[in-house]
């Protein structure tokens, strides 16, 4: 399990969504990070905001420690730019930085499926930070994590993939007080009389199959029945169906795994998921 270190946050419009703030120093400060800020140099009221939520934490510690702290023990920077930031100069700083974390508007996220695309689109798909897309609901205490996992690919890879969605999902639900829950969807069988004839030769059934696969993986994390979810679909439909259903927080994805040309046609299905979610979304990059 990592632990964040060194996070960047977006904050070219910090009107559109006041709680991008809230969220950042909140992860930052549990989680013992250096927080960095990257604003729009005409933005007048970042500094001022960020104070209030700075003052609002140690008045929350002081009612939690039953003494006042004069002062939040983290390092906070702001770096003002000239926006519109391009994902080039997001990429850009995150290399030369080496963040652990972009927290970034899960609002800039909805895709442009036209001749272009945004820029988030291409944040998911290069580089190898994690991303922490957010919404304007707060984190309640003991929310949910939902960690959508695909068990129907059995290489080390895919596998180490999964464990490390697993660890990062318990790791920032302990940041957060949240418990974590696992997903799966599948694919179900197009023709019944096939079914009959694989079934009846001594295969399992897909429902079964997948179960089986993610009941191994929580089983490894001690997490109980009630928290493994198997549905069937398209991921794009189930996963947020699924978060809205289990009234989810922050949903974990993996992305980054495959660059290939019919991947790029037919579309990834990491941005398709973030499109369709009403809660904020962490987006795990694929290890080379």
């Amino acid at each position: 399990m990592k632990s964040f270190k060194n996070i960047l946050v977006i904050a070219e419009d910090i009107g559109q969504n006041q709680t991008l703030l809230n969220k950042a120093l909140t992860l930052a400060h549990r989680a013992k990070a250096s927080l960095t800020i990257m604003a729009n140099n005409q933005d007048k009221e970042i500094a001022p905001h960020l104070e209030l939520i700075y003052q609002q934490k140690i008045a929350d510690l002081a009612m939690l420690n039953g003494y006042q702290a004069s002062r939040l023990n983290m390092d906070i920077n702001i770096k003002y730019c000239a926006a519109p930031f391009s994902h080039q100069a997001i990429l850009a700083e995150i290399t030369e930085h080496a963040y652990d974390l972009l927290i970034k508007d899960i609002h800039s996220a909805h895709f442009q499926w036209g001749l272009s695309w945004s820029d988030n689109y291409y944040l998911l798909r290069e580089g190898e930070t994690n991303l922490l897309l957010v919404g304007e609901t707060q984190w309640p205490n003991r929310g949910k994590i939902l960690a959508a996992l695909e068990t129907e690919e059995l290489t080390e890879k895919h596998q180490q993939l999964n464990h490390f969605m697993i660890d990062e999902s318990q790791y920032l639900a302990t940041l957060l007080n949240s418990e974590v829950h696992l997903l799966n969807c599948y694919q179900e069988q197009p023709s019944i009389s096939l079914a009959e004839q694989l079934f009846a030769g001594g295969f399992e059934e897909p429902l079964q199959q997948h179960w089986r696969h993610l009941q191994d993986s929580a089983l490894r994390y001690g997490l109980p029945p009630e928290q493994i979810h198997v549905e069937p679909g398209l991921p794009e439909y189930v996963i947020p169906h699924q978060a809205k259903k289990h009234h989810a927080n922050i949903v974990t994805l993996g992305a980054g795994e495959h660059h290939g040309l019919i991947d790029l046609l037919k579309g990834h299905s990491c941005e398709y998921v973030v499109d369709g979610l009403a809660c904020d979304a962490l987006i795990l990059k694929a290890k080379s």
